[in-house]
């Protein structure tokens, strides 16, 4: 008897829209902020990308932030996806009291990159760890992709998160995250087949030219 095929199951993963602190260079990490007007509208444009090419009724997942939530609820109505799944593991890197700060103050006055770099267990304070951040990004991956075999599926998350995702389950290394930069609304795509593969990056050909993203990384 010939084996059967593997299923493959793909995530769609969309980076949110556009925040005023995406702009000004603010770490927003597990904070609350909402979408701008650019946010809003490269949300709308997304929408429309992925109803245009026949996604109609696949379950949306999304960070619990509303930046990445309000991102999801606009993909989700005009794919008549139903109500938006929200996962707290889909959050974006909780820097605790260090949020709110600049990355230059996070880069040079609180030297996080080389401390996280030298020990990858370094916490900033009431914050978490990248192993704990990467851990967490994982297993909630690997768990969307378990409940849907063969399905497709999109997810909202943040720059950093979806990056460490595919750093981590592509090459086993979140350090690596830096590598899978992504503007905002920007569609990444990976697939389970069973082994997690990275099909496409940062694709934002659906973005008109007055809501091309101004930044490109995290969050």
């Amino acid at each position: 008897m010939t084996p059967s095929a593997p299923i493959q199951t793909t995530l769609l993963l969309v980076r949110h829209g556009e925040t005023d602190a995406n702009v000004t260079g603010t770490w927003q990490g597990s904070s609350d902020s909402p979408l701008n007007e650019r946010g809003r509208r490269q949300s709308q444009m997304v929408a429309e990308r992925l109803a245009a090419e026949g996604y109609s009724g696949n379950t949306v997942y999304a960070s619990p932030l509303s930046r990445a939530s309000a991102t999801a609820e606009a993909i989700a109505g005009r794919v008549n996806a139903g109500a938006v799944r929200l996962e707290p593991d889909l959050a974006e890197f909780h820097l605790g009291e260090w949020e709110g700060l600049s990355y230059e103050e996070l880069r040079f006055d609180r030297q996080l990159w080389d401390r996280m770099a030298t020990d990858p267990n370094f916490t900033p304070p009431g914050g978490e760890s990248a192993v704990q951040f990467a851990t967490r990004l994982v297993r909630v991956f690997r768990q969307i992709a378990a409940r849907h075999p063969g399905e497709t599926v999109i997810v909202v998350s943040h720059g950093g998160a979806i990056a460490t995702a595919i750093a981590m389950l592509v090459n086993g290394d979140g350090s690596r995250w830096t590598e899978y930069l992504m503007a905002n609304c920007s569609l990444s795509e990976m697939t389970w087949n069973p082994v997690p593969a990275l099909v496409r990056l940062n694709d934002t050909a659906h973005l008109a030219e007055d809501a091309r993203p101004r930044n490109w990384g995290a969050e």
